[in-house]
C-alpha cells in the first residue's frame, strides 16, 4: 500500500458496488480505530447496507460528515484496487455518459470484475476475505502466453514442447532445447520457474528470409518532426495522420522511449483484433519485460497477473484494448491510441464511454500527452484539429521507396451488363491468376458488416434511399417492407427497380463461405485461409489463421474487417475488395466515412515488399465519394462533402448526439415508458437542443425484447450526459423495462 495514502481519518466516503442510480453518490461510514491504518483511497471494504452487507470502494477520507450515527466499516478486504485518480475520473465518466457511478468505478477494478467476499468463522471470530481471480490451468496458460508474445510460427513450434514439459514437471538441463523468436516476459517466466531451459537465442526469420528484427531505425524527416511534436505537446492531444506503411509504430516507440527516460509510464491502446503477435512483439522486442499485455483473449487469471505487474510498478508500458486505459499505472505520461477511428474504442455496455474522449479528458489540465494515430482519422479528430483544439502531425509517405499500390476500381454494374454473372470481375480474376502464376500472396476482403440487408439493382446500381434522411432503406423480411431507422419512414418493397425498371433487384451480401467455395472451384490449386468470426472464435483462432497464411508459399487470405488493418506481409502483392458497397448503404450517417476508412486501410496491406502492389475494388457505385477518395489517394474528396452534409443536417461532430434505447418483453410497457421519457426529455429543453422520437429502434426486437429509442441532439460541447442522467433519475423505468443511454453513439442499433 502507498504509505502516503494512509490516514488517521475517522470518516470514509464509500461508493457502494450496486448497479442502481439510487445509490449514485458516496456514503459516509465510520472508520473503526483498529482499521484506521488499513483504510486508504481505492481499497475495497465490507460495509452494512440496509439489512445486508455490500462491497464498496473508498473514494474519500476525512473527519467530518453531514450525518450522525454513522455505521462502521466492517472489514478492509485488501490493498487499493485502483490508481489514485480513479474516483475523479469515474465521476466524470458517470456524468459524461449518463451511467451509474458504480458502473464507472468497475472500470478500474482488476480483472475478474467486482470482488467477492466469503465469510469465515474460527473460534467465534468472524472474518471476511476477498476472493481473487483464479489462475488458469498450466496448459491453457502457456498456450495463451505464447500466442500473445511471439510470432505465430515461433509460438506454434514452442507450444507442444512446453506443454509436454509441464506435464512431466520441471525440465533439467539438456532435456529440452528451444530455438525461438524475440525473448519476451512469458518465456522468461517459464525459464525462471524451471519449466524449460533456453540454450540458444536468435531472431526468428520468416519464410521469405526477412529478419523480424525490431531495432530502432533511422527516422525519416517526417517521423522526426512527429516525435518532436509529441514531445512538445504535454497536456495536449496530437493527431498523428500517416498513410499505411509510413512508420507510425516507430514514432510510437520513440515517444515511449522518451517517456520511460523521464521515469514515467505509457499506455498503448490498439483495436482488439490487432492484438496479434506481430503487434505485441514489436513492443516487447523494444521494451522487453517492461511491457504488460491486457486484452480479452487472456484468461482472467492471466490478465490479473499482468495487471498486478503494472500495479507493482514492474511493467511500465501497458499494451491492450479499450479497457487498458484504466490500468493502475503509477505515473502516467503518455497515452497512444492506434487506429483511433476504430469503433471498437466505444464501449458497448454501461458506461458507454469512448476511449479517445476519455483519454482527451485525462490529458486536459495535466502534463499527460495523448497521441491518436491513424491513416484515416475520424471526423471527430479532424474537426478538433480544424478548430485548433488538438495538434496535428503528419506522415505523408511510406518509409520504403516502393510507394503506395495502384488502385483499380471496377464497376460491377458494367460487368453485369457485359454478361459476367460471377462475383469476380475480369480484372479481379486476372489479378488472382497473377498471384497464382507468380507464387505470391493476396488478401481478399469482403466488406460485410452490420445486421441489415439492403436492396440493390444489378443493372444500374440503384439502392432505395429515405426521402428525408439521405440513408439507405433497410429491408425487413417481415411485411416485405423498406424502412428508415432514423425517421421511421416506410414503404413497400418494389418488384422492379424504380430507376431502370430492371427485375434484377437483390438483397445484398454474400458471405465469406460462399466466396471461399467460389475460389476453390475456379482456382483449385490456390490455398485459401479464411479469417472471419466463424474461423477465429476459439482461443488463439486469430493467431492460428495468420500463422497458416504466413506458412503458405503462395495463397490467399480471405476475411472480413479483421484483415483490413495491422497486417504487414511483404509477400502480399494483391488486395481485392469483393464488394465495397455494403457499408455505404447501412442506415448510419457515418456510412461513407466508414467505407472510406475500411477501403483505405485494407488497401495499405498491398505492396509493402519489393514487388509492386495492386488493389482491386469492386463496386456498383464507382462515383461514391469514398471510392473516388481511395482511388485518388485524396481524403478531402470525401471529407469536404461529409463536412457540408453533416453540418447541414446536424450530425456529429457538429452536434452532440444521445441515443436512448428503451427495451423490454412487454411491447405496451416499452411504448408507454418511451413516451413518458420522451416528454420528460422535452421539458425545459435548452435552446438549440432537439428531441427526435420515440420510435422503433433499428433492431426493433432482439432476444424477445421490444426496442424503441429516442435521439437527443445538442450543440457541440453541451453537457448532454448530465442532462440525460438527471432525467433518467427523475423517471425510473418500470419493472421489466431497461433504459440504456448512449452518449455520442457510434451507431443507432
Amino acid at each position: 500500500m502507498n504509505e502516503s495514502m494512509r490516514t488517521e481519518a475517522s470518516i470514509a466516503r464509500v461508493v457502494i458496488d450496486v448497479r442502481t442510480r439510487a445509490l449514485d453518490e458516496p456514503f459516509d461510514y465510520a472508520i473503526p480505530a483498529p482499521l484506521a491504518h488499513q483504510v486508504s483511497i481505492g481499497c475495497p471494504v465490507l460495509v452494512p447496507l440496509g439489512g445486508r452487507r455490500a462491497v464498496g470502494f473508498v473514494v474519500g477520507l476525512g473527519n467530518e460528515s453531514r450525518y450522525d450515527n454513522l455505521k462502521p466499516i466492517e472489514s478492509v478486504l485488501g490493498e487499493s484496487l485502483s490508481r489514485a485518480d480513479a474516483y475523479e475520473l469515474a465521476r466524470w465518466i458517470a456524468d459524461e455518459y449518463a451511467s451509474p457511478l458504480a458502473e464507472a468505478m468497475r472500470l478500474f477494478l482488476p480483472p475478474g470484475g467486482t470482488p467477492k467476499v466469503v465469510r469465515r468463522e474460527s473460534d467465534g471470530v468472524v472474518t471476511w476475505d476477498l476472493v481473487r481471480p483464479s489462475v488458469s490451468a498450466a496448459e491453457d496458460r502457456v498456450v495463451t502466453l505464447l500466442d500473445s508474445a511471439f510470432e505465430p510460427r515461433a509460438g506454434a513450434r514452442l507450444q507442444r514442447s512446453i506443454i509436454d514439459a509441464l506435464r512431466m514437471g520441471p525440465v533439467t538441463s539438456g532435456e529440452l532445447a528451444v530455438e525461438f523468436g524475440a525473448v519476451a516476459a512469458a518465456l522468461k517466466t517459464l525459464e525462471q520457474r524451471g519449466a524449460i531451459e533456453v540454450t540458444a537465442r536468435r531472431r526468428w526469420r520468416g519464410e521469405s528470409g526477412r529478419a523480424r528484427e525490431d531495432t530502432a531505425h533511422t527516422l525519416t524527416k517526417a517521423q522526426s518532426a512527429a516525435v518532436e511534436t509529441i514531445a512538445a505537446s504535454a497536456g495536449a492531444v496530437v493527431v498523428l495522420e500517416g498513410v499505411t506503411g509510413s512508420g507510425k509504430t516507430e514514432v510510437y516507440l520513440r515517444a515511449i522511449e522518451r517517456t520511460l527516460g523521464a521515469g514515467r509510464d505509457a499506455i498503448v491502446l490498439v483495436p482488439e483484433i490487432s492484438l496479434t503477435p506481430q503487434t505485441v512483439g514489436r513492443f516487447r522486442a523494444r521494451f522487453g519485460n517492461l511491457v504488460a499485455v491486457l486484452h480479452s483473449r487472456l484468461s482472467v487469471g492471466e490478465r490479473f497477473d499482468q495487471w498486478s505487474l503494472v500495479a507493482q510498478g514492474d511493467a511500465k508500458v501497458v499494451v491492450g484494448a479499450r479497457s487498458a486505459l484504466f490500468a493502475p499505472v503509477r505515473d502516467l505520461g503518455l497515452i497512444i491510441i492506434d487506429e483511433e477511428h476504430e469503433a471498437s474504442y466505444k464501449q458497448g455496455s454501461a458506461p458507454r464511454y469512448h476511449a479517445r474522449d476519455v483519454a482527451a479528458h485525462i490529458a486536459h489540465d495535466s502534463d499527460i500527452t495523448v497521441v491518436l494515430g491513424s491513416a484515416t482519422p475520424s471526423m471527430e479528430a479532424r474537426a478538433a484539429v480544424d478548430e485548433g483544439r488538438w495538434v496535428s502531425a503528419r506522415l505523408p509517405e511510406r518509409v520504403t521507396a516502393h510507394g503506395l499500390p495502384e488502385v483499380r476500381v471496377v464497376d460491377m454494374g458494367a460487368e453485369f451488363g457485359d454478361g459476367n454473372r460471377s462475383m469476380f470481375s475480369s480484372v479481379m480474376s486476372d489479378a488472382i491468376d497473377a498471384v497464382s502464376d507468380r507464387k505470391s500472396k493476396g488478401v481478399l476482403f469482403l466488406n460485410r458488416r452490420g445486421f441489415a440487408s439492403f436492396l440493390l439493382c444489378r443493372e444500374c446500381g440503384f439502392v432505395p434511399r429515405c426521402q428525408n434522411c439521405s440513408v439507405s432503406l433497410t429491408y425487413h423480411e417481415r411485411g416485405d417492407r423498406l424502412t428508415c431507422h432514423h425517421c421511421g419512414h416506410t414503404e413497400p418493397t418494389p418488384v422492379s427497380c424504380p430507376r431502370c425498371q430492371s427485375p434484377y433487384l437483390r438483397r445484398f451480401g454474400a458471405g465469406t463461405q460462399r466466396v471461399e467455395d467460389e475460389i476453390h472451384a475456379r482456382w483449385p490449386e490456390l490455398p485459401v485461409v479464411r479469417m472471419d468470426a466463424d474461423t477465429t472464435s476459439g482461443k488463439g483462432g486469430h493467431e492460428r489463421a495468420l500463422a497458416a497464411f504466413e506458412d503458405l508459399a503462395s495463397g490467399l487470405l480471405l476475411g472480413t474487417q479483421m484483415v483490413a488493418k495491422g497486417l504487414d506481409y511483404p509477400e502480399v502483392t494483391l488486395v481485392g475488395v469483393i464488394n465495397a458497397d455494403t457499408t455505404m448503404h447501412l442506415p448510419d450517417f457515418r456510412a461513407a466515412e466508414r467505407t472510406y476508412q475500411l477501403l483505405e486501410q485494407v488497401s495499405g496491406r498491398a505492396g509493402r515488399g519489393e514487388d509492386p502492389g495492386l488493389v482491386v475494388i469492386q463496386t456498383y457505385w464507382p462515383d461514391h465519394p469514398a471510392i473516388r477518395a481511395v482511388a485518388a489517394r485524396d481524403a478531402e474528396i470525401l471529407y469536404t462533402e461529409e463536412r457540408e452534409l453533416r453540418s447541414s443536417v446536424g450530425w456529429a461532430p457538429y452536434r452532440r448526439i444521445a441515443n436512448i434505447v428503451i427495451s423490454g418483453e412487454n411491447s405496451a410497457t416499452v411504448t408507454s415508458h418511451s413516451v413518458v421519457l420522451g416528454e420528460a426529455l422535452s421539458e425545459a429543453l435548452p435552446d438549440g437542443w432537439e428531441v427526435l422520437g420515440p420510435s422503433d429502434a433499428a433492431l426493433a426486437r432482439v432476444k424477445r425484447a421490444y426496442r424503441r429509442h429516442i435521439v437527443l441532439k445538442a450543440p457541440p460541447g453541451a453537457a448532454l450526459g448530465p442532462y440525460v442522467r438527471a432525467v433518467l433519475a427523475r423517471c425510473p423505468a418500470p419493472p421489466g423495462v431497461a433504459v440504456a443511454p448512449d452518449i455520442d453513439p457510434m451507431d443507432f442499433l
